[in-house]
């Protein structure tokens, strides 16, 4: 049969081919199982642990900054509130006959100085300043859920990084042998011992590494970005090396993480909190219907009389109180809308509480079937593609299968070993997830 530029055989025989051809070509396959398996770190580079960014993040984070001047400004309102209102001082003249304007022509003419001070009800002043302090310790809580919450999105940026590197070195590495392989296939196809459309399955296969890795080059990027903004660390910063990501299992029941959630997780005491204090807004409502006092005291300059008898000055006190008259159409609707606000509180606490305990329980089903999932990879199918390989590859080089053959057993152990980083990396994230809905950091 001849052979030229347009008509070559396909799964040529590598046997004929010249002695140190075949050998280049077994070595450069041979490789490439060798090369998909992860590598350690280089020396000289130190790995950053996520405890680097989660510590960066909660002691510079803006928002955590300014909910800690949300609880000063708290602190400082209860003081305000259980103050009682500022007194009220006089000066004035009373009963100023207007004929004369004489302030010795009657006896009833004099000139006043005074003060009075409004007294709330009974418990009032402290109702005020206890809703102002659950306000206060709300706003703490709510600080801690950020916390919380910030926690976990770093460790996710963090896990999603290291698993997009992993996953970049794994594509890298069979990029470089498909090239030696691309390579190869086209000096066979030179000396008309190889076929063409096995050298544009390797160009094709090679491509689509330079895609791969484009696209995760560039999620590394944004995920880069990311996580040094979350850890208020300047966006542009480099992220060097991160420790690699491992296969665990959380052995931990739901029961034990709900008890978790119900003793640590902020958010939950926020609303807890929230229903507290409107136990104290329908008091404060209902103490509208309570009269609050004005006391006053005044005392009264009189001058001599028109013929020199001396007059007396006069002190006058005084108690006034106001009349909460208007209860069906001021207090008791104040009362109805601060019940109905506590209980706006009280199926928050219950929705969160039926939100929690689904996340808690999808997180541990999904990190139980990812453990098992990657240990498939691990033990299973990544050695079994592997060995896959090697066979392929002495059959191609006796002639019994052809080069797409090999090149998908090539490619599928690269599927599997993004497919195990991938499952790894979600562990991880899902881990993270599963923290900030019971609270707590989980070992």
């Amino acid at each position: 049969m001849r052979t030229g530029s347009h008509g070559l055989r396909m799964g040529a025989n590598p046997r004929r081919l010249p002695r140190a051809t075949r050998i280049g070509v077994a070595c450069v396959l041979l490789s490439a199982v060798a090369a998909i398996s992860p590598r350690p770190l280089p020396a000289g580079e130190p790995a950053r642990p996520v405890n680097y960014y989660v510590d960066a993040a909660l002691a510079n984070n803006p928002s955590l900054a300014s909910m800690k001047q949300r609880i000063a400004m708290k602190e400082n309102e209860a003081v305000r509130a259980g103050a009682l209102a500022d007194p009220k001082a006089w000066i004035g003249v009373v009963n100023v006959p207007t004929d004369t304007w004489s302030f010795s022509q009657d006896d009833m003419t004099g000139k006043e100085i005074g003060i009075s001070q409004m007294l709330p009800y009974p418990g009032k002043r402290d109702n005020s300043s206890g809703i102002v302090a659950k306000e206060k310790e709300q706003a703490e809580f709510d600080l801690a859920e950020m916390r919380n919450v910030l926690r976990a999105d770093v460790k996710m940026a963090y896990a999603e990084i290291g698993t997009v590197r992993a996953q970049a070195e794994v594509v890298r590495r069979v990029q470089a042998i498909l090239e030696q392989i691309v390579e190869v296939s086209r000096e066979l196809f030179a000396v008309g011992k190889g076929s063409q459309p096995d050298v544009l399955r390797g160009q094709v296969e090679f491509q689509k590494m330079r895609e791969m890795l484009l696209m995760l080059e560039n999620r590394e990027r944004v995920l880069s970005i990311r996580l040094n903004t979350l850890s208020s660390l300047p966006p542009g910063e480099p992220v060097p090396p991160l420790a690699p990501l491992a296969e665990f299992r959380l052995n931990i029941s739901a029961d034990e993480l709900g008890k978790i959630y119900l003793e640590d997780r902020p958010a939950r005491k926020a609303l807890e909190t929230k229903i507290r204090k409107g136990d104290l807004l329908v008091r404060q409502a209902e103490y509208e219907g309570k009269p609050d006092f004005d006391v006053a005291a005044s005392y009264m300059f009189r001058e001599n009389a028109p013929d020199g008898m001396k007059r007396s000055n006069m002190m006058s006190a005084m108690v006034s109180m106001t009349l909460p008259v208007w209860r069906k159409g001021k207090v008791d609707p104040g009362i109805r809308a601060m019940t109905a606000e506590r209980e706006m509180a009280v199926r928050g606490e219950d929705a969160l509480d039926n939100e929690s305990a689904n996340a808690i329980g999808g997180a541990l089903s999904s990190l139980g079937n990812f453990a098992s999932v990657a240990t498939l990879y691990r033990t299973t199918l990544i050695p079994q593609a592997e060995q896959s390989v090697q066979a392929n590859l002495e059959a191609y080089r006796v002639g019994k299968i052809g080069f797409p053959m090999l090149m998908d057993s090539v490619m599928t152990v690269l599927n599997f070993r993004k497919e195990y980083l991938g499952m790894i990396g979600e562990t991880y994230m899902t881990k993270a997830r599963l923290e900030a809905a019971v609270g707590r950091e989980l070992p």
